[in-house]
């Protein structure tokens, strides 16, 4: 018995509804993560008055960064999507617009990294009641909404990359990607805030980078550093993901 024209009338109208509230829910996403970026900064802008000391100008750098990769994911799901004609040519440009996001990935989760700064204006040390002066909250606040604002950065990117990986092969090939995509992030991390390597080092570099990132990997006593900061940072991402993952699929 085949099913009534009206079925799948009714069934091509939920998908397409499904499909536009999924991109309502993007934007508004996206919005509300602009929103937050900008209060930050502005923060950032007040307590430069509020100091009267020029400080966190690179905090501007950093947040810029973190976006970029939310920017080449949404490139790569317009490629995806439009570039149907072209079949070569939209697998050349996913292949180098992937690497791109790959490579600066790490620049959003890496905000965390950024909560160390008010500690260089406020040393913990015996008998120092500095919790008790509101400027140390200003620091921290500006730093914790940054970080939390990065993270958030990345969840959103590799959510919609994570999404094309599991449509184009299958469930468990995505998460697969997202697990790798992740342990990458957290070594990349690593590298960015302690070796100092930048996105862009990647094509300026590349030897250079590769001969850091292996003696690195190889010798016994940075590993006691590298793996336990690594592992913390992959943790806190992992599980970040996957309960906002988990959130997303609750309430279709």
């Amino acid at each position: 018995m085949k099913p009534s024209r009206n079925w799948l009338d009714r069934g091509g109208g939920n998908l397409e509804r499904l499909k536009q509230r999924n991109v309502q829910s993007n934007i508004i996403i996206v919005g509300l993560l602009l929103i937050a970026t900008i209060g930050c900064l502005s923060l950032a802008d007040y307590l430069r008055e509020y100091t009267n000391r020029n400080i966190y100008l690179y905090l501007n750098w950093d947040v810029f960064l973190a976006w970029v990769p939310v920017g080449l994911a949404l490139l790569i799901n317009i490629v995806y999507v439009y570039m149907k004609k072209n079949l070569n040519l939209r697998r050349i440009l996913l292949l180098l617009i992937g690497m791109a996001w790959l490579f600066f990935y790490p620049n959003s989760a890496y905000l965390i990294t950024d909560m160390l700064h008010p500690f260089v204006h406020y040393k913990p040390e015996p008998g120092e009641r500095f919790t008790h002066d509101i400027e140390f909250w200003y620091h921290l606040i500006l730093f914790f909404s940054a970080a939390l604002i990065g993270l958030l950065l990345s969840i959103v990117s590799l959510f919609s990359v994570h999404g094309l990986v599991r449509r184009t092969f299958s469930e468990i090939t995505g998460w697969m990607f997202a697990v790798i995509i992740l342990m990458l992030s957290s070594l990349g991390i690593y590298i960015g805030r302690f070796i100092r390597w930048n996105s862009w080092d990647v094509l300026l570099q590349p030897y250079k980078i590769f001969h850091d990132t292996l003696l690195m990997l190889t010798d016994p006593e940075q590993l006691q550093h590298v793996l336990p900061f690594t592992g913390m940072i992959f943790a806190v991402t992992l599980i970040s993901y996957c309960v906002v993952y988990c959130f997303s699929y609750m309430r279709k």
